[in-house]
């Protein structure tokens, strides 16, 4: 059975996605065979794994954009050209050899409005420089990581520009962003949906519960510190433990397919004998 992991949008709980793609790839439940696709958030995660990149320089690299958002007074409006930023001495040759070399797919999902109206789950790039782009273009969410409703994407050839925004706005409503394998005609056997905030909170009704990794919340407080740390500046700390909440996530969902998997071959050997 081919997995593919589809991550979803989340702004600045990134660090959620970090902690998921660690946990999975320490428990031997990914490797470089895995498509891996996403949208904002989602994009930069995979984009980031795909090319070998540590996630915890991913990390710091969060940290010091929440401070500079924070210092600069606050997020909204701010985030894409710090992306853009980090992204550049980010993905360098050895990282782009790395994605090269990768055999699992890693899609990045992004909405064009102009010259067509089309959704884009982009797995092929021209060099480290298209990679950017593309992931800049998933991350592209009206009038919060931006402060224009599209971003202008340059096309060769000197044509006018395209315009494009976020991934999030790919997919019908029940995915929230995760971007679906058929849109680049990666053929999975199995889709794991990866979400930084509870399944059932953001109606995530497409992923059957066991192929969701997301938080769980047990009251409304909980989900409000998720959007308020999705949307605002945080501190080390708390982005730290979004990240540790991920591998947490992950870890609980690895063992519950630990035991699904015993399980059937419990059943299968009493059927058999």
């Amino acid at each position: 059975m081919r997995v593919g992991l589809s991550l979803s949008p989340g702004g600045l709980l990134l660090p959620y996605h970090l902690g998921v793609l660690d946990a999975l790839e320490y428990n031997k439940f990914i490797d470089e065979t895995t498509p891996i696709a996403g949208s904002s958030a989602g994009a930069i995660a995979a984009a980031s794994h795909g090319c070998g990149i540590d996630s915890r320089r991913v990390l710091e690299a969060s940290i010091e954009i929440s401070d500079r958002t924070k210092a600069m007074g606050g997020a909204r409006g701010r985030l894409l050209p710090l992306l853009r930023e980090k992204l550049d001495g980010f993905i360098g040759p050895e990282e782009w050899e790395r994605l090269l070399a990768r055999d699992g797919e890693v899609g990045i999902a992004y909405k064009e409005l102009f010259p067509t109206n089309q959704n884009v789950l982009q797995t092929e790039f021209d060099d480290a420089e298209d990679l950017i782009h593309a992931v800049c273009h998933s991350s592209s969410f009206p009038f919060f990581s931006t402060n224009f409703p599209v971003s202008l994407a340059p096309r060769k050839g000197g044509l006018l520009p395209r315009l494009v925004c976020d991934g999030f706005f790919t997919v019908p409503r029940d995915r929230f962003g995760c971007p679906d394998f058929e849109h680049a005609g990666v053929d999975v056997d199995r889709t794991v949906m990866v979400s930084v905030f509870p399944k059932d909170a953001i109606g995530l009704d497409a992923s059957h519960p066991e192929d969701c990794i997301s938080p769980e919340v047990h009251n409304g407080d909980e989900l409000q510190k998720l959007l308020k740390l999705a949307t605002q500046s945080s501190s080390r700390e708390e982005l730290t433990q979004v990240y540790e909440s991920g591998w947490k996530d992950a870890e609980r969902w690895c063992n519950a397919q630990t035991v699904n998997d015993q399980t059937k071959r419990n059943t299968e050997k009493e059927i058999a004998s």
